[in-house]
């Protein structure tokens, strides 16, 4: 039974990719904390959606800010140092925000939150690319993927659930000493990268094949933008990595509130919703990551994505076709119909990050996600605001085929890929 598990799983560098995947959950539970209190927000506090979706924008503003920065430094004073600072900076955002009277205070922590989440992808990512061979990025990239999933499928059973019984104060503090407890019990579990795992890996488990061959597109005069090749790969890249976010954090951000705007059920049940979202996703990110290891990846993302737009666009119809039935019934259906949207749109980041690790070369590794985290960052800012909009003026039901739309275009930009190799 655990046959299939071991497989997906399977990566070089166990005790180097295990706590950065545990890393990985603090650093995305502490990136979604706000929306499954959004609705709570919205009548203790008087705000809108669009000022809702504003405090995520605030994060990823600040997240994109300090991308590559983070990945430069990272790259000359540390990975690991980096990413642990990083992560307890976002614990004290996150507790600001729990002690908010007003929409002005959690901006404020937001934005500290977002300062701190900064350095986790440019240092956590580039750890792992160096480390693994080209036969296992994938695999390490889905795991990487498992563990953030994991992390943001807490949210809404954390965060959501105490908020429930307690309010959404004492959910957020909560969530601060939960992720300081778990940063603080993997840093002893953390090998150090340069030094082989305890257990027999072996020097083939450490990336050996020095810089990637130039790739297409590279223009003639060898252009480096802050020391990272400057490619027609690395545009497609960077724009695949920004409409992805975009769509992901889109999807995030409002299904809590469109369960609760199209059928009347509590935030608690619409977090139940968000739950099977992220429950999807994060099952997908394993066999994703293990598929990119075998299969085509550019061809793997035009899949996913054209599904993704299939599914998200038919969130519109659901409600209408549903409405005769009992309302217990109806959440039955957006359950399982969210999970499969999480299954799509997951499976897409293993494999966008397989592709990215191809790219990279351990002495500029760290810079290179520094800009891809930048362009992942600027779609998360730019997704909740934008679809917050939106579903202050047409509502939430009707803001989802919008995210439909990015989507078509990411697995078009996925196409062009194929045709580059």
């Amino acid at each position: 039974m655990l046959g299939p598990f071991s497989r997906v799983t399977a990566v070089s560098r166990p005790r180097v990719v295990g706590p950065i995947t545990v890393g990985h959950g603090v650093n995305e539970f502490f990136s979604i904390v706000v929306p499954p209190v959004i609705p709570l927000l919205v009548s203790d506090l008087g705000i809108t959606y669009g000022q809702g979706g504003f405090l995520l924008t605030v994060f990823f503003v600040m997240y994109s800010l300090f991308q590559l920065p983070a990945g430069v430094v990272a790259d000359r004073v540390g990975k690991r140092r980096i990413m642990l600072v990083g992560l307890l900076g976002m614990a004290g955002g996150v507790l600001l925000s729990s002690t908010a009277d007003a929409y002005g205070t959690l901006l404020v922590g937001q934005a500290i939150a977002g300062i701190g989440g900064s350095t986790f992808h440019p240092t956590g990512m580039s750890i792992i690319s160096d480390v693994e061979t080209g036969t296992t990025e994938g695999k390490a990239m889905g795991v990487f993927g498992f563990g953030g999933a994991l992390g943001t499928l807490c949210a809404p059973l954390v965060v959501g659930g105490i908020a429930a019984v307690a309010g959404w104060e004492l959910a957020l503090a909560s969530a601060a000493v939960l992720g300081v407890a778990v940063t603080l019990a993997m840093v002893p579990l953390m090998a150090d990268p340069d030094e082989d795992d305890e257990g027999g890996a072996d020097d083939q488990s450490i990336r050996t094949d020095g810089p990637p061959p130039t790739p297409p597109g590279v223009v003639a005069s060898a252009k480096r933008l802050v020391g990272v090749p400057f490619s027609r790969g690395t545009l497609l890249l960077f724009a695949m990595t920004l409409l992805l976010s975009t769509q992901h954090r889109a999807i995030q951000t409002f299904t809590t509130s469109y369960v609760v705007a199209e059928t009347g059920a509590s935030v608690s049940l619409g977090n139940l919703t968000f739950f099977t979202l992220l429950l999807g996703g994060s099952l997908s990110s394993l066999w994703a990551g293990d598929l990119a290891d075998r299969v085509s990846r550019p061809l793997l993302g035009v899949a996913t994505a054209v599904a993704t737009a299939a599914l998200v666009g038919a969130t519109l119809l659901v409600p209408d076709l549903l409405g005769s039935l009992p309302v217990e019934l109806v959440l039955a259906v957006l359950a399982v119909w969210f999970a499969l949207i999480g299954v799509t749109t997951y499976a897409s980041y293993p494999v966008k990050n397989a592709l990215i690790s191809a790219e990279a070369d351990a002495s500029y590794s760290g810079s290179l996600f520094g800009v891809m985290q930048t362009a992942s960052a600027l779609g998360s800012a730019g997704g909740p605001a934008v679809f917050g909009s939106l579903a202050d003026r047409w509502g939430v039901a009707a803001a989802f085929p919008a995210i439909a739309v990015v989507s078509v275009v990411l697995a078009v930009l996925f196409v062009l890929l194929a045709r580059r190799d």
